[in-house]
């Protein structure tokens, strides 16, 4: 069909001029069951750019418009693909999430014993002697056991210690879990601040010689580690050091900034009794290495681990216990999840954790009717589900039809849902 019949054609069925004075200085187009506002059309295209537009594309562009809000309107009707309902529950969970972590960047600032604390340490070297004890949910995991038997064994370890029944060079020769740890006695050395974990690095730099820490936790286990040396490093100070170190603290150097957004998700948890259930987990994880859903290197989706056939809680939330599917059907909500798969149980752990913060997250914007332009959001939210919904329907009929073509389609939902088009297409 040539251009020119085409536009003829749609001129003919959505050039109609409403009879209500207010409708035609407001309304730029209805449908059955909802209407098109000026305000709508500025949100959709630049009012300057729209002005430059001929009469035709004009035309085209709000029912377009309206094409789209049609498709937001009616999706369960429309859009036969259920799970599209997940796509347009992740772009309203990620902009809340984006407005969350814009309001605790506003909020973070270094305080200056912060600052004087880690300008020091950056002057000062230690080395440590640590034994690692690690577990099935850590990132170095050596050792098949939970990570309660693995802190229970730091706990006798260190006791151990305590007690003078074995000094520590003997107990890394008895605990050590790693060949390479025993090999090297357990030395970790000279270390400079920032290199280790933050949980390692706070405890390290505020400790003397021939102290002994731990247990202490952190990704890799378990530690219970010995200060051998602290080393005042030989090296000029470069110039204004505290006013550049300031700037790389608020861009994420040293893991405070993620401290910081931790020790929130820490408070949303206490607020709506957030638990993560760490056996449950450790067992869950067990039987899908038993079912052989786990194969190296491709590992395993968390969309894949309700077929373990495990149905024990893995957390609780305001007394409610959530189970696998409820973490699937959260990572089908929130970021790239369908997308991972994990190929030890560490990343699991931290998954589950992560779609926990995120939840909370969601849950405290929710709450928080001060912080926020609920308004704002949700018309932002919007118009990225109507751009989505529009996209995939458009792409579904195609499927359904390969001979149609967007304008036809376009034509088919005018028909069916009455849309009509101002005549006048004006827009001061």
């Amino acid at each position: 069909m040539k251009k020119k019949q085409f536009t003829f054609i749609i001129i003919a069925i959505f050039g109609f001029i409403h009879s209500s004075c207010s409708n035609k200085n407001n309304d730029m187009a209805t449908y059955r069951g909802g209407l098109v506002t000026r305000s709508d059309l500025t949100k959709h295209i630049n009012k300057g750019k729209y002005k430059k537009l001929s009469n035709d594309e004009k035309l085209s562009t709000i029912q377009k418009l309206a094409a789209r809000k049609v498709i937001y309107d009616y999706s369960e009707e429309l859009i036969i693909d259920k799970s599209i309902n997940n796509k347009t529950k992740k772009i309203l969970n990620d902009e809340k999430l984006g407005q969350v972590f814009d309001y605790l960047l506003k909020k973070y600032s270094v305080s200056d014993s912060t600052l004087d604390f880690i300008y020091n340490a950056e002057l000062v070297d230690y080395t440590i002697q640590d034994i690692l004890v690690t577990h099935r949910l850590s990132y170095s995991e050596h050792k098949d056991r939970s990570p309660q038997e693995a802190y229970e064994l730091a706990t006798i370890i260190r006791k151990r210690i305590d007690n003078n029944d074995i000094t520590f060079d003997e107990a890394v020769s008895i605990y050590a879990d790693h060949p390479t740890i025993e090999i090297r006695n357990g030395m970790m050395g000279p270390l400079r601040y920032g290199k280790l974990p933050k949980e390692l690095d706070d405890i390290i730099w505020q400790s003397m010689p021939g102290d002994i820490n731990g247990p202490l936790e952190t990704k890799f286990g378990y530690h219970v580690f010995h200060i051998v040396k602290r080393e005042q490093r030989k090296q000029s100070v470069a110039k204004n050091r505290k006013k550049t170190l300031r700037r790389e603290i608020k861009n994420g150097r040293y893991k405070l900034l993620d401290h910081y957004t931790d020790s929130y998700a820490e408070e949303w948890f206490k607020i709506f009794d957030i638990e993560l259930f760490i056996e449950n987990i450790d067992t869950l994880w067990q039987r899908a290495e038993d079912l052989d859903l786990f194969v190296v290197p491709e590992g395993v989706s968390v969309l894949r681990l309700n077929e373990a056939g495990y149905k024990a809680p893995l957390a609780r939330i305001n007394n409610q216990m959530v189970t696998i599917d409820w973490f699937i059907e959260q990572a089908q909500q929130h970021g790239k999840y369908k997308q991972s798969n994990f190929v030890k149980a560490y990343f699991l752990y931290n998954t589950l954790i992560d779609l926990l913060r995120r939840y909370s997250a969601v849950m405290w914007y929710d709450i928080s009717d001060d912080q926020f332009d609920k308004q704002k959001t949700l018309q932002t939210v919007q118009l990225k589900q109507e751009k989505l919904l529009y996209k995939h329907y458009v792409a579904q009929e195609m499927k359904i039809d390969p001979a149609l073509i967007e304008e036809v389609i376009l034509n088919r939902l005018a028909l069916r849902y009455d849309i009509q088009v101002r005549e006048d297409l004006t827009l001061d």
